[in-house]
This record gives C-alpha cells, structure tokens and sequence, in this order.
C-alpha cells in the first residue's frame, strides 16, 4: 500500500516538496500510525486502527544505523569532561509509552518525531527514577500514613540550605503538601538524613538548581516488535459521568498498540561518577522492580535489568 504525501498537510510543506508524490507504507511508521483509516459503523465514521499495524517492519540497518549514531553523539560528551554509563535491557512483556496523550485513535503511543520509533524520552527516564527514589526513601520511613508521600516529595524539592536549623513548627508550616502536615518522623529525617536529601538534589535537582546527572532518551536496539491490545471498560456510561455502573451497560473495547519483547539501550551522563553511579543504581532498580510508562501496575513496563 502507498501513502499519498501531497494530501498529508501535517507535514512542513518544504519537506513535501523534496519528497516523492507517494511512498510505500514502511517509509515511516509515523505516517502509517498518524494517519489510520476511516470506517463506517452504524452510518458514523469511525477511525479505525489498522490490525496489520503490529505486523510493520522497520529495517534492520536502519535501525542500527539511529542506535550506533546515538551512542557516538553521547559518548562526544567525554571530550567535555563527562562520565558516561549505558546499558541495555530486554523489557519482560510489554510497554506502552504516551498511551494518554492525544492522538486520532483514542490511544496514542509516543514515536520519534524524525525516525517514527517507539522509544522512551529522557524525560520519562528521568521522572521514573526520582518517581523510585522518592518511594524508595518513603518505604525505609515505615510512615503508616502513604499521605505523607507528598510531604516528603515537597521537602525533597524545595528544602534548602536555610532550613539546617529549622525548628519543628516551621518544618510543618514550610512543608505542608494537599493539606496533609508532615508528622514527627519526616522532621526526624530531614534533621538527620540530610545526605540523602542532598543526594536528591544533586541528581535530580530542584527549583532553579538543575541537576548533575543527565538522562538521554532510551533508543531500540535488534528488532522492534509491536502487539495490538485491549482495554474493555465495561460501565462506559459511568466513566462518562452520565450514569452509576450498571451490568446492563454494553463494554467498550478500545484497542490501543503496545511494543513488547523488545531491547532498549540506556544512556545517563554527568562529571560526577559518584552521583553518576548512585543515579544508575536507582534507574534500574525502577526499571526492574516499579516499572515505566503506562499500566504498569499490571505488568507492563518491566525490564530484566
């Protein structure tokens, strides 16, 4: 099957010019996922997401050719003075990244915006690492109360060197967060714990202090494989607000792509080796044990690391 470029207006028009007229589907994924086809149901369109989708093929060599260049522009940051730690990872089942975000058929999937790849930004790297940090600092709190979760993310974000000799009350009133105050044993730990909370900020920064580590985006390696799956709300009329669920209501299927078995390669930079081998430390740990992207409280998202 071609694909008309002439009639895709998305693209910059000095980019279709250069094009030809028409290409084949395996030119770009992007083209094929962004642009799905239109069906009838009942005499209402319908965009429909193409079963055939998860049978698309990217070119091995080119494929490499993104992985290789990609390796070559992080490790020029040597020359600058940076320490450089990649690994790669099989995921265990499947992933989906970007499954919220906006896009023509419901379910979206975040795809390189040149190369059309599913991969993950650095920025999702990043967030899920400081995402198990934090969860990981709160576990070894043994606070009964998960509430004061966002006390404690509030102190790591925001505390600075003034606080050092903070009294009690105005820890409480500094670090309030959604209304819940922090108890006893989150002032015990930040009066006593204060290298972990340096810790935080030296990796992940904080306001108007960025931080030491860098996360690159995590690119394919081999073979790229895409499975088709499914959601099934079965009280649609009540996530719609219009109606209490009800087993009479009909279930609403809604397909949506997913990448699974597939190898990602990670990247994370910074001149500090310490910090740089704490931050590895904790991606993998969020890697293995926590998982990225979309639903992955029910096993998507993880990785063999």
């Amino acid at each position: 099957m071609s694909i008309s470029i002439r009639n895709i207006k998305y693209l910059p028009k000095d980019t279709r010019e250069i094009m030809p007229s028409e290409v084949d589907e395996n030119f770009n994924f992007l083209l094929v996922y962004n642009f799905p086809e239109f069906t009838s149901e009942r005499g209402k369109p319908k965009i429909a997401i193409n079963d055939t989708i998860e049978r698309f093929k990217w070119n091995s060599n080119f494929i490499k050719s993104i992985s290789t260049r990609h390796d070559h522009s992080i490790e020029i940051l040597k020359n600058r003075g940076f320490s450089i730690d990649s690994f790669s990872s099989k995921m265990n089942w499947r992933m989906v990244i970007g499954l919220g975000a906006a896009h023509p058929q419901e379910t979206s999937m975040t795809l390189h915006h040149i190369y059309g790849i599913p991969y993950i930004p650095g920025s999702a790297v990043k967030g899920v690492t400081r995402h198990w940090f934090i969860l990981k600092t709160f576990d070894g709190l043994k606070i009964n109360e998960f509430s004061q979760i966002s006390c404690l993310e509030k102190i790591l974000e925001n505390s600075d060197d003034e606080d050092d000799k903070i009294s009690q009350e105005t820890f409480k009133k500094k670090f309030t967060a959604k209304r819940i105050v922090p108890d006893d044993i989150l002032y015990n730990f930040f009066t006593s714990k204060k290298d972990v909370v340096n810790l935080y900020r030296d990796i992940f920064g904080k306001q108007g202090k960025a931080g030491k580590v860098l996360f690159f985006d995590a690119y394919p390696v081999g073979e790229i494989k895409l499975k088709m799956d499914i959601m099934n709300p079965h009280y649609p009329k009540y996530y719609s607000g219009s109606e209490p669920p009800a087993d009479y209501q009909d279930p609403n299927p809604i397909k949506f792509l997913t990448v699974e078995n597939t190898e990602y390669r990670f990247h994370i930079a910074s001149k500090n080796p310490g910090l740089l081998k704490e931050a590895k430390s904790y991606l993998i740990e969020a890697l293995r044990e926590h998982g990225i992207g979309a639903k992955t409280a029910i096993g998507y998202g993880y990785f063999g690391v």
